[in-house]
């Protein structure tokens, strides 16, 4: 830990994300032991400096703060030592905010066989722990920065996969330096005592090797770096790619605290300054003015130390001059002090896209538009969409290795990746009237429901909606996957539609109309007319 309020550590290590670690190789020579080790210790070189961050963002999120070692000059007696815990509310509201649901698989094609499959899919990855490794992946990566997955096939056929998070400071995924940034291979290092086993896995091997312990991190629960020396075995990667996958907060791998470590320590050396201002106002100096203490009972003279234990003293005057005590105390003004506590708290919100819990969310519906972004809750929800491109452009890799191990084992055959919609739950009743005001004007203008459902943002799964909502939306609207009708009863321009006069349902005015008619429901519908001369339809 740092000795002062800073985002550096004790080796000035900057809290500025993650280093990501490449490699220029394809993959590994089975037959080049020497190759193996020495590219494993040029990423574990990286790796290592990623841990110190890592390290310290964990043990700062759980309240282990540079707070504590704080230390006082003056009136080194009074030292107090606050840390509130803003890191851990952070972490445990993007966590809430990202994932209000376990997210699941959605098709991205109308076929009712398709969304049976997927149905399927989505009871596999329950069975396989996925939803909730997903929760310690987000979890970690709220919090250091990057989470990571482990994948492997099963002998199950309820649970033809298992989905394990891992502790990213013991693991990581080296990438190609080509364009892609492909994963090339992965590290999981196990450390049991003093013993060192690396499990390292390209896309055709994996290897085991064993490693050396170099140091540890003065941390609460030390924290070990080592480097590899010795291949011991290796298998045939039954996977046919990298088993671990990274997952990221953002694009410089940053926790969702990590930028506003600094503004936090600030206001946790603000509190305890203030709690040290009133116990030293409550315990302030004494100053005599021309006196001597005296004596005690015994004729012994007294001291200050006296003075205090029993609360009282008699003074004698030097001289002509009057005996005075006086104390020495100002009072720290809180008032301004909590101003700055307050801006201090604003900006570190602002920056990590939390919304403002203290603002006025009290309102008419039609003003909350308005106050989801004044108090933040847009930024909040823009930086999540991010976090789920991201979280989607890993998971990715996820879909190519279980529809492989799925496909290896004749289950769910007829799944591709391109059939796959990866689908973020979050509170849809959010600013709910302006999403159902804008959801009807994309349908008056003729947009596909799915469509519609999509760009107004009242739904978070367009298609499964869609499918049990079509009978009301045809009787509404219409059916959407209908065919073109030609059009019926279409009189001659200036002809009175047929079987209409020319009052109530006919034309109207000196223009000419050749209305349009679709069959909907068993009723004849106008469509459309050459001209606006005024058709009314009953």
């Amino acid at each position: 830990m740092a000795d002062k309020t800073t985002n550096t550590t004790d080796s000035g290590l900057f809290l500025c994300g993650r280093k990501p670690i490449y490699t220029s190789i394809d993959r590994f020579d089975p037959k080049n032991e020497g190759e193996i080790i020495a590219e494993v210790n040029s990423a574990l070189t990286i790796h290592m400096e990623n841990i110190m961050a890592m390290d310290y963002l964990y043990w700062y999120r759980r309240g282990i703060t540079p707070i504590y070692n704080r230390k006082k000059e003056i009136r080194p007696e009074i030292c107090n030592k606050v840390s509130e815990n803003h890191a851990g509310t952070i972490v445990e509201f993007k966590n809430g905010y990202f994932l209000t649901q376990p997210c699941t698989y959605t098709s991205r094609h109308d076929d009712k066989a398709l969304n049976e499959s997927i149905g399927k899919l989505n009871e596999y990855l329950y069975r396989s722990g996925k939803q909730r490794a997903d929760n310690k992946v987000i979890d970690w990566f709220h919090t250091v920065g990057k989470g990571c997955l482990f994948v492997r096939s099963n002998d199950d056929p309820e649970v033809p996969f298992k989905a394990i998070a891992v502790d990213p400071r013991c693991a990581f995924v080296a990438k190609s330096l080509k364009p892609g940034n492909d994963p090339v291979y992965s590290v999981n290092v196990v450390v049991n005592g003093d013993k060192v086993l690396m499990d390292v896995a390209d896309d055709t091997w994996i290897y085991t090797i064993e490693g050396a312990l170099k140091n540890k991190l003065a941390t609460p629960y030390p924290t070990e770096l080592c480097s590899a020396f010795n291949v011991i075995s290796k298998v045939p990667n039954p996977l046919k790619a990298v088993p671990i996958i990274e997952y990221y907060y953002n694009s410089v791998e940053m926790g969702a605290f990590e930028a506003v470590v600094p503004i936090l320590d600030c206001i946790n050396a603000i509190q305890s300054d203030r709690l040290d201002g009133l116990d030293q106002f409550i315990q302030s100096l004494l100053v005599f003015y021309n006196c001597e203490l005296g004596t005690d009972e015994d004729g012994k003279p007294q001291t200050p130390a006296m003075v205090r234990a029993a609360g009282a003293l008699f003074l004698k005057s030097v001289g002509d001059n009057k005996a005075d005590l006086k104390e020495i105390s100002s009072n720290l003004n809180q008032t301004q002090t909590q101003v700055l506590v307050d801006y201090l708290y604003e900006k570190a919100m602002i920056i990590a896209g939390m919304p403002n819990v203290n603002g006025n969310n009290r309102g008419s519906d039609a003003r909350m538009g308005a106050a989801l972004v004044s108090n933040g809750w847009y930024q909040a929800d823009t930086m999540a969409r991010g976090t789920e491109d991201l979280f989607t452009e890993s998971n990715a890799y996820f879909d190519r290795i279980i529809l492989k191990i799925l496909k290896d084992k004749g289950l769910l055959t007829d799944l591709t990746e391109s059939d796959l919609q990866l689908q973020f739950v979050r509170n849809e009743t959010v600013n709910a009237q302006s999403k159902a005001q804008t959801l009807t004007t994309y349908l008056s203008a003729g947009l596909h429901p799915i469509l519609a459902l999509t760009k107004s943002g009242a739904s978070n799964d367009p298609v499964a909606d869609f499918e049990m909502s079509r009978k009301y939306l045809t009787m509404r609207w219409g059916d959407p996957d209908a065919p073109e009708q030609q059009p019926v009863d279409a009189p001659a321009p200036g002809d009175a539609p047929s079987g209409e006069g020319t009052g109530a349902g006919g034309t109207r005015g000196s223009g000419g109309v050749k209305p349009y008619y679709q069959m909907r429901n068993g009723r004849k519908v106008l469509i459309s007319g050459y001209d606006r001369g005024g058709v009314d339809v009953q």
